[in-house]
């Protein structure tokens, strides 16, 4: 491994269990077996080390949805399937990307917007198709909660214990929420009826 991923990996773990602002560059090197000003020999900030996070997240997430299908609503249970897993299967990095966003550096934000909007964009595209007639900002909004959703268990207490049962009931409940897609906004709980 290299040491830039050895620094990586011990920024990961200190951030899911402290948080970027709860973490210095002391606290890192010590966990990756350097000091703290060898760190800068790799990384120029620790700035740099979340977004460098943020780029393995969201190759991750890419790598895990594949080439998009043909079949939007086989696009949206693999994009729902890969989300999960992917906050399964790396708990610290879904608790990063869920938490540490706004910590981001305007100009580590701009890089990692930039590449987040390729994963972003097959989401809202597939939901566009599966549930036509909603607009950008309600699709957006949409991809925003699934993925709240479906990390929300990473945010939990690094020693809570999580069940083999999690993976498939988070998957259902994705697609039951997204499901309210299916309503048009303005039309749920409408009662034709005048008060009494």
């Amino acid at each position: 491994m290299s040491r830039e991923q050895i620094i990586l990996e011990a920024a990961e773990q200190l951030f899911f269990e402290r948080s970027f602002d709860g973490v210095g560059v002391d606290a890192i090197g010590k966990a990756a077996g350097v000091t703290g000003s060898a760190i800068y020999r790799h990384f120029d900030s620790k700035d740099e080390i979340l977004s460098a996070l943020f780029d393995q997240i969201t190759d991750s997430l890419l790598v895990r949805v594949g080439e998009p299908l043909d079949d939007p609503a086989a696009e949206l249970e693999q994009l729902v399937d890969a989300h999960v897993e992917f906050a399964m299967r790396h708990e610290r990095l879904a608790g990063i990307w869920m938490r540490e966003q706004h910590a981001l550096h305007q100009s580590h934000r701009r890089h990692v917007i930039r590449r987040q909007r390729r994963y972003m964009q097959r989401w809202i595209s597939c939901l566009d198709k599966c549930y036509p007639g909603h607009d950008q900002d309600e699709l957006v909004a949409t991809v925003r909660a699934m993925h709240a959703l479906i990390s929300s268990d990473a945010t939990r207490p690094p020693a809570a214990k999580r069940t083999q049962r999690l993976q498939p009931l988070l998957t259902n409940l994705a697609r039951a929420a997204l499901d309210g897609l299916a309503t048009p906004i303005g039309q749920e709980n409408r009662n034709d009826k005048a008060p009494s």
